[in-house]
């Protein structure tokens, strides 16, 4: 009897272990905080529970010199996370650790609206080619790393205000997404889409659904397994300027539904705000795409909740073999 419970009990936590493919960390910047010194940090952020830390102002060390309008984050093939700076139109490296930005290796991009309003997303794809979307002029580029941007297809071919993109797979899938809301609070395009990477044509796969917060832009990324993630900018709504958490959700590739993670209440000192950029690692899924398309099953994840139903009964399994040895 004893050893029929044993063998249960672990083949119950091998079932937990294997699908322990927990919520991961990210990074993001709080472009959008209206703090009082207008000053963008990078943080790092559990998915899973919202909660993080602040690493570090984006600055170079030199006085004034920090990026004020950094909306989009993203890692490129060798580990570097990037950002893209909207008011001064660079592409910078940045220090994971500390937050600081390299000059010696920021890149002027010279070719975009300047003025801000590009509302920059960006994302690295498996062949490390840069794609960076801007909302001033509804359209997909390909930027070098030598600051020269190639506009994917004619301009405006987007067709939508997407100021969030992440890349997966190879060949290359681009998915974007929509911002919540006008600047007169009026809805937008809370949506999830597909872009071509050759036409720079977005197609819409589904609204995100009744059950998230409204927002007005946010970040996107996929994680290691496939999953795609986006934090929300929810600071002003419907122009309210009542300070709200960001909130973490976790999107359907298939639907466009979002389902609401967590939110960033708990972040920094007193509960940043203003995210809306996301980056969680290197391009992933890489390997050619064969008959089956990784996107199209379903990836297990273990919640908070799960971990704690694996914990309990590591607990009993290790109390059930101390009781059998004292007898």
């Amino acid at each position: 009897m004893y050893k029929l419970f044993r063998n249960a009990l672990i083949i119950a936590v091998s079932s937990f272990a294997l699908s322990a493919n927990g919520e991961p960390m990210a990074f993001s910047v709080n472009s959008d905080s209206g703090s009082p010194d207008n000053q963008d940090s990078l943080y790092l952020i559990d998915l899973a529970t919202g909660t993080g830390q602040r690493r570090g102002a984006l600055a170079s060390g030199i006085i004034d010199d920090i990026r004020r309008d950094t909306e989009g984050l993203a890692f490129s093939a060798d580990g570097t996370l990037w950002g893209v700076d909207d008011n001064s139109l660079t592409l910078f490296p940045i220090n994971t650790s500390s937050g600081a930005i390299s000059l010696a290796r920021e890149i002027y991009l010279p070719g975009f609206p300047t003025g801000g309003g590009n509302d920059f997303g960006m994302t690295f794809s498996c062949d490390n080619s840069l794609y960076v979307t801007s909302i001033a002029t509804r359209t997909l580029y390909q930027v070098e790393m030598n600051g020269s941007i190639q506009a994917v297809g004619s301009e405006g071919s987007l067709g939508a205000n997407i100021s969030a993109i992440a890349a997966i797979g190879n060949p290359t899938r681009l998915y974007g997404l929509g911002n919540g809301q006008f600047q007169d609070g009026k809805t937008d395009s809370p949506n999830l889409y597909s872009i071509d990477t050759d036409t720079g044509v977005a197609t819409l796969i589904g609204s995100l659904g009744n059950t998230i917060g409204e927002y007005n832009q946010g970040g996107l990324a996929f994680d290691y397994t496939g999953n795609l993630w986006a934090i929300t900018d929810r600071r002003i709504i419907n122009n309210s300027i009542e300070d709200q958490p960001s909130q973490i959700l976790s999107i359907n590739t298939q639907t466009g539904e979002a389902t609401v993670v967590s939110d960033t209440s708990k972040v920094g000192d007193s509960g940043e705000v203003g995210f809306e950029s996301l980056a969680i690692g290197p391009p992933s899924l890489c390997q050619i795409a064969g008959k089956t398309d990784p996107l199209t099953e379903s990836v297990p994840t273990l919640s908070v909740t799960g971990r704690m139903l694996a914990i309990l009964l590591l607990m009993l399994a290790g109390i059930s073999i101390l009781r059998r040895r004292s007898v």
